[in-house]
């Protein structure tokens, strides 16, 4: 008889580590995390003052970046992740080095969602934060060019 107690003990320990393994890392897709850390450091550089015909453009960047993290806000959650993630700003010296930078974030969380959706529930949201995530970088690039444009003409 306590041979079997031993046997179901073990069989119980087994089964809880299974369980707290899998606890580490809830629902399919960990990606979502680190592109919405890329897209709030995105949005965060375009709080920068610059040139209005600029700012227009890092405006539209920014409606779209935050377009983006609530299409991947509303994915996440299918998957249970926390979403209580806002990154520190970084500081770039230039403009130029910050325009790269944006799309260096945007890029990087389109490829962290580019993957393919387990989730049926969520692919319709992570395809329209790709086509928001799209458009930001198009308006940091036309930003960019503009304030490229602005320096040179004077």
């Amino acid at each position: 008889m306590s041979r079997m107690r031993y046997f179901a003990l073990g069989l119980g320990l087994i089964a809880l580590t299974a369980v707290a393994a899998m606890a580490d890392t809830p629902g399919r897709h960990p990606a979502y995390l680190r592109a919405r850390t890329d897209l709030w450091r995105a949005v965060r550089l375009t709080e920068v003052r610059d040139e209005p015909n600029v700012m227009r453009d890092l405006e539209l960047a920014r409606r779209e970046t935050q377009e983006a993290i609530r299409e991947i806000d509303a994915a996440a959650s299918w998957d249970r992740k926390d979403l209580d993630d806002r990154p520190p700003i970084d500081t770039y010296p230039n403009r130029p080095g910050r325009f790269r930078a944006m799309v260096q974030f945007l890029a990087g969380a389109r490829r962290d969602i580019d993957r393919e959706e387990d989730n049926p529930a969520a692919r319709a949201w992570r395809n329209r934060a790709i086509g928001h995530i799209d458009a930001a970088i198009q308006a940091v690039r036309h930003a960019a060019h503009d304030d490229w444009r602005d320096d040179w003409m004077r």
